[in-house]
């Protein structure tokens, strides 16, 4: 039921033309034009790369271009392209594609436990800003794809993510692991046995069957997107931060666009932990989490946004999104906010006060995930709300 070939290399492929993403980077006029460019669940996980002409790299998901659960700046790419090109990267479900329909808890915990006997280095990267401390755990379950050096990708730039089109595989699951073997997710002292659930797809309609009588759409969008940190080390995927990474955060889907701080010479991206459902929040470890057959990005190197932002930032056609994460939940959201005033401060010429009254009366604060550590909240600043001519050309998808 896995339908993956990993025989296929990494090749050039005819597929994707500049043309239908240079509309997103126009200026956009007014809020009409920015609900047209919304995109609805089925243009979401749709292969779309047929329509564009010109050529994409190809990054298939297997044992020599991925990795566990863990990032590391020693490691050569598999992959290397130049600014402003395109990759579709085929995504492996976790423990390196061992989760397939059937695998049980106690399958899961067998191999994780292999993983973490195989990665005994891979740490929590310290970082004050976060609050995280280092604690030696072993890599995460989740597999990651890459990496993928981008020419002219120096620490200080910022690189352009435009999430083009999101293939899903056929089959996803949901888990919350025994206490007994690690104590995950938001309410473990609640439930103490764990749980592999197992969904199947339904191409068509962009939904699964949850129980008898009760659907749910889904929405993919990659758990994991992120570059190497910095520092030299073997750091889990578990906890989020500077480098993006675990954000979990279910607005990144095809038709947005993020934005990532480069640390390391190329940047390094990498990708994985690919969601097809999730609620305001992950609770019980994992949302619905499988694969994707093909995820496919446009990358550019931007050297120019210095001013603007520093940190992990999103734009939609309809919102901007700053993010904040932290082992405490009540400065995750300090740190969402205090990125949504500056943005508003450098991207609108607002005040000071005016920026902070603005978000108290227009921005919404989602909670992204609240089980990687560094638990994430993001501010969404509405664009339709800017409605001055002065405003027409701040209104964009690309920064």
């Amino acid at each position: 039921m896995d339908s993956r070939d990993d025989s296929k290399s990494v090749d050039e492929s005819d597929g994707i033309d500049r043309r239908t993403m240079l509309k997103y980077g126009a200026a956009l006029a007014g809020t009409v034009v920015l609900n047209q460019l919304a995109v609805s669940n089925s243009e979401a996980a749709g292969d779309n790369s047929k329509e564009y002409k010109g050529k994409y790299k190809n990054l298939p998901g297997n044992d020599e271009t991925t990795t566990e659960g863990y990032w590391d700046n020693s490691r050569e790419p598999v992959l290397t392209m130049n600014s402003g090109e395109v990759v579709k990267i085929e995504t492996r479900r976790h423990l390196k594609g061992g989760m397939k329909p059937g695998v049980t808890t106690q399958d899961w915990m067998r191999m994780y436990k292999e993983v973490i006997a195989r990665t005994p280095d891979a740490a929590f990267f310290p970082d004050p800003k976060t609050g995280v401390t280092t604690r030696k755990v072993g890599g995460g379950h989740h597999t990651l794809t890459g990496p993928i050096h981008i020419n002219g990708a120096e620490p200080g730039d910022m690189l352009q993510i435009e999430l083009l089109s999101i293939v899903p595989d056929d089959w996803a699951f949901n888990l919350n692991p025994e206490t007994s073997f690690m104590r995950l997710g938001l309410l473990p002292e609640d439930y103490p046995n764990g749980r592999v659930t197992w969904y199947k797809i339904d191409q068509k309609r962009m939904k699964f069957k949850f129980l008898p009588g009760v659907e749910i759409p889904i929405r993919p969008f990659p758990g994991t997107i992120g570059v190497e940190l910095p520092e030299k080390g073997m750091w889990s995927n578990v906890p989020p931060g500077k480098h993006g990474g675990n954000m979990d955060n279910k607005e990144l889907v095809a038709g947005t666009v993020l934005y990532l701080p480069v640390h390391v010479p190329g940047a390094r991206f990498k990708t994985g932990d690919s969601h097809l459902a999730q609620g305001d929040g992950e609770v019980n470890l994992n949302a619905l989490e499988g694969a994707f057959k093909s995820f496919t990005l446009r990358i550019t190197v931007r050297k120019d946004l210095g001013d603007v932002i520093a940190e992990p930032f999103a734009s939609t056609p309809t919102h901007w999104i700053t993010m904040g994460f932290h082992t405490d939940m009540l400065e995750s959201t300090k740190m969402a906010t205090r990125n949504a005033i500056k943005f508003l401060k450098t991207r609108y010429g607002m005040g000071d006060l005016d920026a902070y009254a603005f978000c108290s009366m227009a921005v919404d604060l989602h909670v992204t995930q609240v089980v990687d550590l560094a638990k994430g909240i993001h501010a969404m600043i509405p664009k339709a709300y800017f409605v001055g001519k002065e405003f027409a050309k701040k209104n964009t998808l690309l920064l």
